[in-house]
């Protein structure tokens, strides 16, 4: 009888010491990620923001010069090897999405849907982090923050001159990116970061 006991207790004692062990290893492991969550949150805003002074920048520029139409071409021209050129400069992937794009190349996928569905709900629309396949992906949401914008993404009935609308057909025959508002969400950046082993 005292043997079973003895036998018990200690195989009590295993369990809440392998227990213990456990959960000392997976708060270890959430400090760890909430250092990394804070590292990539860092990287994801300052590229980022980089990314959307210097569009912003060339796109006012070309429309001082030649007027919103020639702003598209200049988006068209332009804007993929510019994001390249940042993506190989910090050793990222970075892409823009939207549920309503102008270039097909910005379809988002069903993984990428479920942030864009969750950035549009009320108080919603912030930088997130996803874990997906051996990668870190950021999201930030991208709005029509002025009316400058409308000029591009407005209402085609009005806000998008006839000039600048017959320049977007051309450039992107299969355009969904008009009818929003100012504040409106267009869509995200998205900056895929290799885990390190």
């Amino acid at each position: 009888m005292k043997v079973k006991v003895t036998i018990n207790v200690l195989a009590i004692f295993v369990v809440l010491f392998s227990a213990s062990c456990e959960f000392r290893q997976q708060s270890e492991q959430k400090v760890t990620d909430s250092i990394d969550t804070a590292a990539f949150l860092k990287v994801g805003d300052s590229v980022t923001m980089l990314l959307q002074k210097i569009l912003l920048e060339n796109v006012m520029q070309a429309t001082k010069a030649g007027g919103p139409e020639y702003a598209v071409e200049y988006c068209n021209e332009k804007a993929i090897p510019l994001t390249d050129s940042i993506s190989i400069l910090h050793n990222c992937r970075i892409q823009r999405i939207s549920d309503k794009p102008r270039n097909p190349l910005n379809q988002p996928s069903a993984a990428d849907m479920l942030v864009l569905n969750r950035m549009k709900m009320p108080g919603q629309a912030k930088a997130e982090l996803v874990s997906e396949a051996g990668s870190i992906v950021y999201y930030k949401p991208v709005k029509i923050s002025m009316p400058a914008c409308l000029n591009c993404h407005g209402n085609e009935n009005g806000q998008i001159n006839s000039n600048t609308l017959s320049v977007i057909k051309q450039k992107y025959p299969a355009d969904k990116a008009t009818g929003y508002k100012e504040g409106d969400l267009r869509g995200a950046w998205k900056i895929t970061f290799q885990k390190s082993e």
